[in-house]
């Protein structure tokens, strides 16, 4: 049939009004994911870092994320008059101190040992209250107790503060969530830390956005989701984003044509350079994603972190899944959570008998540049390591890109694919991946705690973490069980 130019005219305006209607909708669509904030609990919390207080490029930019910081109720403080904070902002000034130090002796061996360190003579009491009362009314500049009690002083009190000077070196543990926001299994499981960890002694940091800009778009040309749901133990939702793999272009832009990692010269393809996974140690006033890296370089610096564990996921494709990837210092400390983690047997509530959670380790290759594994490991101190678990919505073989495939990881094509054999691990649930993540970060602090021994050769003692779910109580109740309901 011949058309007149009036009809297509009609034809080609309708067509247009319908790509303006959605390009408009989908434009508010995108724009509510790219502004939309996923909330945490953070009763747990101590304190709420901020990635421009180590690198001040970021302030007030959408990257500036938390690291949420927990301190052992039973680490020993110095608790001070809050005028007095910046006089005892280091270690040098409370040993060399005017005034007179009080330690509340009974509470703990702890207290005793604390005040081994302290050069000036010490006035030791019988209990927390003593030690606090002592400070309150000046007859003591400063009182040394566990952190639970000094505390508990500063909310009752403003006019009390607890010193940054190091009394008793302590291990401590950063978890990385979040480096990929479309590897969801590496926030949720950093999530699950968060909402649930009770620090005994040591200091836990935690961030469930490492890279917070790629939770601010999606992955170009996958038609991946916006969002993906879990449901607590009270029957309400949980809601969080997937987003992308790299920094977002409305941070950082152009592209180069080559990338070239600082400092070792190494050059990757062009889509690398927002890749926070490979511009580590970073750079103060690098690009958008160095910057990034070395807010996280100089917080496990300034931190003296002593192990930092890196939370991802990988195609079931991909060789390097179901791994532990660590620096060549931590070797040891791999070997042992791998064996403890093959010889972990547990009979879940369905009756299944769970014979050991199988995990590979690989040594960081020293000829790659900008990952965690190698980076951290070289320019900190810390025991460096990076996981993965088997997630289909990562991969390339899967069908439809859905919501319940991030969840579930059940798709009809990989399923095919298991089946002729094509796959390095099969897809599982996100229960199953946030599992695996957990018992992994658990047997890698219990490989520490063994000898309590740092990179440097300091004995800190043992890192208690107290109410973690185990690998069988997640896979009984799934991970949504363990999360609190938030606003």
């Amino acid at each position: 049939m011949k058309l007149t130019k009036k009809t297509n005219l009609i034809i080609t305006s309708c067509i247009l009004v319908v790509a303006i209607v959605v390009g408009i909708v989908t434009g508010i669509e995108f724009y509510d994911f790219s502004n939309y904030d996923t909330y945490f609990y953070t009763g747990n919390v101590d304190e709420i870092q901020k990635y421009s207080q180590y690198s001040p490029l970021l302030k007030g930019t959408v990257g500036d994320s938390n690291i949420y910081v927990m301190h052992g109720s039973e680490n020993t403080v110095a608790l001070i008059k809050a005028e007095d904070a910046q006089t005892y902002a280091s270690v040098e000034s409370l040993n060399n101190h005017d005034g007179a130090i009080v330690v509340a002796v009974s509470d703990s061996d702890q207290m005793t040992a604390a005040s081994a360190t302290v050069t000036k003579p010490v006035n030791g009491l019988a209990d927390a209250n003593q030690v606090i009362n002592a400070v309150k009314s000046g007859s003591a500049t400063v009182g040394i107790l566990r952190y639970e009690d000094a505390k508990k002083a500063v909310e009752e009190d403003e006019t009390l503060a607890i010193a940054q000077a190091e009394v008793e070196k302590v291990p401590s543990l950063l978890i990385l969530g979040g480096t990929h926001a479309n590897e969801p299994s590496g926030q949720i499981t950093a999530t699950l830390f968060l909402e649930n960890a009770d620090v005994q002694r040591g200091t836990l940091y935690i961030t469930t956005e490492t890279n917070r800009s790629a939770y601010t778009h999606s992955q170009p040309q996958e038609a991946s989701p916006f969002y993906y749901e879990l449901e607590t133990a009270s029957g309400s939702t949980r809601t969080f984003k997937f987003g992308s793999r790299a920094t977002n272009t409305n941070q950082q832009w152009p592209n180069p044509d080559i990338y070239t990692h600082s400092p070792s010269g190494q050059q990757l393809s062009s889509s690398e350079v927002r890749n926070i996974n490979r511009a580590y140690p970073g750079s103060v006033d690098g690009n958008y994603t160095e910057r990034v890296a070395y807010a996280i370089t100089q917080c496990v610096l300034q931190n003296d972190i002593s192990m930092v564990i890196d939370l991802h996921e990988a195609s079931p494709e991909y060789i390097t899944i179901n791994a532990i990837v660590y620096h060549q210092d931590a070797g040891y400390l791999a070997a042992s959570a791998q064996l403890a983690m093959e010889l972990y047997v547990e009979t879940a509530a369905d009756g299944t008998f769970i014979n050991g959670v199988e995990i590979k380790t690989d040594a960081s290759p020293t000829e790659l540049h900008g990952l965690t594994h190698r980076e951290l490991g070289d320019f900190t101190n810390a025991y460096v390591f990076l996981a993965e678990s088997s997630n289909a919505s990562q991969g390339k073989l899967r069908g439809k890109f859905t919501s319940d495939l991030i969840i579930t990881g059940e798709d009809k094509f990989y399923e095919w694919a298991d089946q002729l054999g094509l796959l390095y691990a099969a897809p599982v649930h996100i229960n199953e991946r946030v599992a695996r993540h957990t018992i992994t970060v658990t047997s890698i602090v219990d490989a520490f705690n063994n000898s309590g021994t740092t990179r440097l050769g300091e004995n800190v003692g043992q890192l208690v973490i107290n109410n973690v779910p185990s690998y069988v109580e997640i896979y009984d109740n799934g991970v949504g069980y363990y999360l609190h309901d938030v606003e």
